[in-house]
C-alpha cells in the first residue's frame, strides 16, 4: 500500500554521496498533510521533481501540474531557502485539491549547500564570487541600501538614511553574470550601472550557492555531447556568448565584448536534454546574434541525477 493523503508518510530518505564532498542528495516522497522541505545547515537546491501515484489510479487520472510546473514551481519557491513550503492552497500545482480524482504525491530530489554572502562598497572596485567545489548560482543580489549600518565607515549620516534603495534587475545581471562559473570577477568601476538613489552611498550585497554541477562548453560552429550514462541530465544554466576573454579564444581576435548574453538559450538546451541520459548541444540559429562581431560560444552547466 502506497500514501493515503490523511497522512504524511516519508517513505525515503537517502542520502548519497554527490562526489563533491559538499552535499549529500535527499530524496523525498510527500503528500498533502505536511508539503515542506528543510536544511537543518546551509539552503535548498532543488534538483527534480516528478509526480507518483498511489496503486488505485489510472493514467487517465488528472495530475495537478506537469513535472516541468511542479520543478519550477519548487524552484522559484525553495531555492536559497533554508525552509519551505513546497505548494499553497492557491497553487496551480496543489496536490490537495479535492477535484483530483487520483491520490498524488510528489517525488522530491534536494540538496542542502552552503550559502556565500559578499558585500562590496561602492568605489571597491573588484567584486570576486569563487566556489572551490561545484558552480556559482546567484541566490539573490542587492545594489543600493536597505540598511544604515552597512558599509557606513566614515560616510556622513545623510549618505545613509535612504534604507530604501535598490537598483531593479540586479538579481538577473548577477545572475547572468556568474552563474554557472567557478570564478567571477566583475569589476564594478567598469561594469557600472544607473544611479537608484542619488546621494545614498551603494553598496552591492550578494548572496550565492555553490552547486555541485558539470561545465560544457562548445566553440561556435562546433557541437558537443552531453551523457549521463544511467542518469539522466538536469540542466541549470546556459548562455550562448561571451562571458570572458580566455574560452574559446585561440586564433581569434573578436573577444572584446565580454558581457554577451542570450538568456533565452536556457529553455532551448532544457528541450534538448533535460530528463535524457544524453543528448547533442551546439549553436542553433534561434539562439540569434546577441553581440554582432564578437566569437561566441555554448557554455552549459549541468548534473546527472539518478544512476549513481
Amino acid at each position: 500500500m502506497l500514501l493515503n493523503q490523511s497522512v504524511l508518510i516519508i517513505l525515503l530518505q537517502v542520502s548519497l554521496c554527490l562526489g563533491y564532498g559538499m552535499s549529500v542528495l535527499e530524496n523525498r516522497f510527500l503528500t498533502c498533510v505536511d508539503l515542506s522541505l528543510q536544511c537543518d545547515h546551509g539552503v535548498l537546491k532543488v534538483y527534480g521533481v516528478k509526480y507518483r501515484t498511489n496503486e488505485k489510479s489510472t493514467d487517465e487520472s488528472p495530475k495537478p501540474c506537469s513535472d516541468t510546473e511542479a520543478f519550477n514551481t519548487l524552484s522559484e519557491r525553495c531555492d536559497g531557502k533554508g525552509q519551505c513550503q513546497v505548494t499553497t492552497p492557491s497553487s496551480v500545482c496543489d496536490l490537495c485539491n479535492p477535484a483530483q480524482l487520483n491520490q498524488p504525491y510528489l517525488e522530491v530530489t534536494y540538496g542542502c549547500l552552503e550559502s556565500k554572502h559578499v558585500t562590496t562598497c561602492d568605489g571597491a572596485g573588484m567584486v570576486h564570487l569563487e566556489c572551490d567545489d561545484g558552480l556559482v548560482f546567484v541566490q539573490k543580489a542587492v545594489y543600493g541600501r536597505t540598511d544604515s549600518q552597512t558599509c557606513s565607515q566614515g560616510r556622513p549620516q545623510g549618505q545613509l538614511t535612504n534604507t530604501q534603495c535598490s537598483q531593479e534587475g540586479t538579481l538577473t545581471r548577477w545572475s547572468q553574470r556568474c552563474d554557472g562559473k567557478r570564478m567571477c570577477e566583475v569589476n564594478m568601476k567598469v561594469n557600472h550601472v544607473s544611479d537608484p538613489c542619488y546621494g545614498t552611498y551603494k553598496y552591492l550585497d550578494v548572496t550565492y550557492i555553490c552547486v555541485p554541477a558539470r561545465v560544457s562548453i562548445t566553440c561556435s560552429d562546433s557541437t558537443s555531447s552531453l551523457d549521463c550514462g544511467k542518469g539522466v541530465i538536469k540542466v541549470f544554466h546556459a548562455n550562448f556568448g561571451r562571458r570572458d576573454g580566455t574560452t574559446c579564444s585561440a586564433g581569434r581576435h573578436e573577444l572584446s565584448d565580454q558581457n554577451c548574453l542570450q538568456p533565452k538559450v536556457l529553455e532551448v538546451v532544457k528541450k534538448w536534454c533535460e530528463g535524457k541520459s544524453r543528448c547533442t548541444v551546439g549553436h542553433d540559429p534561434t539562439f540569434g546574434d546577441p553581440c554582432y562581431g564578437t566569437y561566441k560560444y555554448l557554455e552549459v552547466s549541468y548534473r546527472c541525477l539518478g544512476g549513481y
